[in-house]
């Protein structure tokens, strides 16, 4: 079989030695955004003139190009006077909040329609999807912020129907506000369907914890300050505690000080987690072996009971009580 290159009116030059020394090691990433660098000198002048354009041409996120100049640059295919600014091969693609809100696209009538034309998918999430879940049809200016979600950040129609839905559930439903959610997704380098899922169950466990937490302590509907929200994070997040673990924290601090108190109850739970307490039963099982006296001999052959020594299950509940007075004086 015999080849001809079809030439028209511009020719792309590559440096044959050195790409053909690393062909072997180049991926498709890199072969694209290598050709994009031959074909483009003002691209190759100032990467940062036209973003928008390198990203749309070459149908990739800027943090994988990026990612693919630094390794056309350290197999030296390349040459890139401020390589170091680059990210590390080894890190994980991710645009900075401010990257990705300047980099996106602007998206004129025609292209919002041609590529709302060209994906059925797409089609029917505007048209059908999105009414459905929001009871109203999408605007013109609200399709062009969908298509930006679809085309530039790379969202499928389920990750999109998805985040639209979590808006509304939570009453805070606008294409602006869910245009937010998404960037902020990606910004957390959640970008795929399993990342979607797994934020949205968080989610859940928050938003249905939180709702026990105001019932329990009184809180009412009123907006939680920070330090409430912080406080719930940390029993769900770090500390790994349900609304169980939660909701015997609040009974023994009623029991104890007679009020509900967050910042008791915090202690209380703080204290369960560095004991490795992960359920209401290994509380009742730590408080029943703390409480079991046991006896050992003395020094003169008489028998002591242990629960006459010093307890300091005992020193952190009464030090937690006079913290607590302390700051409510």
């Amino acid at each position: 079989m015999k080849i001809k290159i079809k030439y028209v009116d511009r020719i792309i030059s590559v440096p044959a030695e050195s790409v053909m020394a690393a062909l072997p090691s180049l991926h498709e990433n890199e072969l694209r955004v290598l050709l994009y660098v031959c074909s483009d000198p003002e691209f190759r002048a100032d990467t940062e003139s036209d973003r928008a354009k390198a990203i749309k041409t070459l149908d990739m996120q800027w943090a994988s190009i990026e990612k693919a100049l630094s390794a056309l640059s350290a197999l030296g295919v390349i040459e890139t006077p401020d390589t170091a600014e680059l990210p590390d091969l080894e890190i994980k693609d991710k645009k900075t909040k401010a990257s990705v809100k300047a980099d996106r696209p602007v998206y004129s009538k025609d292209e919002t329609s041609d590529i709302i034309g060209r994906n059925e998918d797409l089609k029917k999430l505007i048209n059908e999807d999105i009414p459905e879940i929001t009871g109203k049809a999408v605007s013109y200016e609200e399709s062009m912020i969908i298509v930006s979600m679809y085309d530039y950040l790379r969202m499928t129609p389920s990750m999109i129907t998805k985040i639209i839905a979590y808006c509304c559930e939570r009453n805070m439903y606008s294409m602006r506000f869910a245009e937010r959610t998404a960037y902020s997704l990606y910004d957390a380098d959640v970008t795929d369907e399993a990342g979607i899922d797994a934020f949205l169950e968080h989610e859940s466990v928050i938003n249905k914890t939180t709702a026990e937490v105001r019932k329990l302590f009184g809180l009412g509907h009123r907006a939680l300050i920070a330090k409430e929200k912080q406080l719930i994070k940390l029993w769900i997040d770090t500390y790994g505690y349900g609304g169980d673990m939660i909701e015997l924290a609040y009974e023994t601090t009623i029991k104890t000080i007679g009020e509900p108190s967050l910042d008791y109850a915090g202690g209380i739970l703080k204290r369960w987690h560095e004991a490795g307490y992960r359920t209401p039963a290994d509380v009742s099982d730590g408080d029943a072996g703390r409480d079991k006296p046991s006896k050992k001999k003395t020094g003169k052959g008489k028998i002591k009971s242990e629960s006459s020594s010093f307890d300091a299950d005992e020193f952190m509940d009464a030090a937690l009580k006079r913290s607590y007075s302390d700051n409510n004086d």
